[in-house]
């Protein structure tokens, strides 16, 4: 069916509201596990729902519309993974399986269904009932007890990382360093990235517990064990270990401006007199500023995102850089990774 040319404007309200079944499909067919089923080639409907203990017509319908969406494809009754389908496989490079799985999951979802009393509030989802924080970091001391999620989560973050790691590896210049450490660092990533490109440098993972087995698992499937480590922390509450250069990537951007303040805080404390941070954020247009759409809306709805699960918020460069001198430091450069992220470098002042 060819797409009409023009959508008259009274339906593109409607549209808009239908979209929200697009990310549930993908989420379905992320938890089912469609793709690793159907790379090693087509497969009946009825065939896949065997292998997957699915419902035959419900998965049916399913795969027709992720065929809509270009995630398979349907020939002579059979279904087949499209190139796009392949980046629900679980073991893909660039993978988005666990991605999809994260934000099409209860939690996030549970979530964005409390956006209206978020914006009336300013508070995160589950606050903005007017109940009182029992933690600053409750969205993520939930994960303690959910293994599953905290693997889902994990997975995510790592996946969403690795392309992007090398080009923020490289903007970080983290030549003359001999140690390092990534803050809030998951599965870590992005410090396997900089082991990997400098293979003098020691460094590790400054993060909760429950990312300590994935850490764990990354570091050795990479060969990094002789030079990496993970140090389970709460930066709320300790200071990272100490290091010549501290990343903190993807942290910040979770944060109100006081707790993003006290977090930089403990990070000046790591990095000594002579050492650096390098905070690492994709920073939101200034006003005015003329952007790709793209860019723009990633970066509102994200913006979104933070303020219904963590209370936090995108920024602009000029805001990220009050909040690094709020902290003590000095921006002593801010370069562009080529990949989405701006890396901004400082030291204490």
């Amino acid at each position: 069916m060819s797409e009409p040319r023009s959508i008259p404007l009274e339906y593109q309200i409607g549209r808009h509201m239908m979209g929200l079944w697009v990310p549930q499909a993908i989420h379905a067919a992320a938890e089912l596990g469609v793709a690793d089923a159907l790379v090693k080639g087509p497969l009946a409907a009825s065939d896949l729902a065997s292998l997957l203990g699915t419902h035959p017509e419900a998965t049916a319908r399913l795969l027709h519309a992720l065929a809509v969406l270009g995630i398979v494809e349907g020939k002579a009754g059979t279904f087949a993974l499209t190139e796009l389908g392949r980046y629900l496989t679980d073991d893909a490079p660039g993978s988005r399986r666990a991605w999809a799985r994260l934000m099409g999951g209860g939690p996030v979802w549970r979530a964005w269904g409390q956006l209206t009393e978020c914006v009336r509030t300013g508070r995160p989802a589950w606050t903005a009932d007017g109940g009182e924080r029992s933690s600053e970091t409750e969205v993520f001391d939930a994960l303690a007890s959910d293994p599953e999620s905290a693997g889902v989560f994990h997975r995510a973050m790592a996946d969403g990382t690795r392309g992007a790691a090398p080009s923020i590896v490289a903007a970080a210049e983290l030549g003359e360093a001999r140690t390092v450490i990534d803050v809030g660092g998951g599965h870590g990533a992005l410090l396997a990235a900089a082991l990997e490109a400098h293979p003098k440098l020691e460094g590790g993972v400054f993060d909760l517990e429950h990312a300590r087995a994935g850490a764990t698992k990354l570091f050795a499937s990479r060969g990094l064990e002789a030079r990496a480590r993970f140090t389970a922390g709460d930066l709320f509450t300790e200071d990272p270990p100490s290091a010549d250069v501290l990343l903190l990537k993807s942290v910040i951007h979770d944060w109100g401006d006081e707790r993003s303040v006290a977090i930089l805080r403990r990070c000046a404390a790591a990095i000594g007199e002579r050492g650096k941070l390098v905070v690492v954020e994709p920073p939101a247009p200034e006003p005015g500023a003329d952007v790709p759409a793209s860019f723009a809306w990633i970066v509102a709805f994200s913006d979104l995102n933070m303020l219904v699960n963590t209370g936090g918020r995108e920024r602009t460069a000029s805001e990220y850089t009050r909040l690094l001198e709020q902290a003590g430091l000095q921006v002593r450069a801010v370069r562009p990774t080529g990949a989405f992220y701006t890396c901004f470098e400082a030291t204490r002042a």
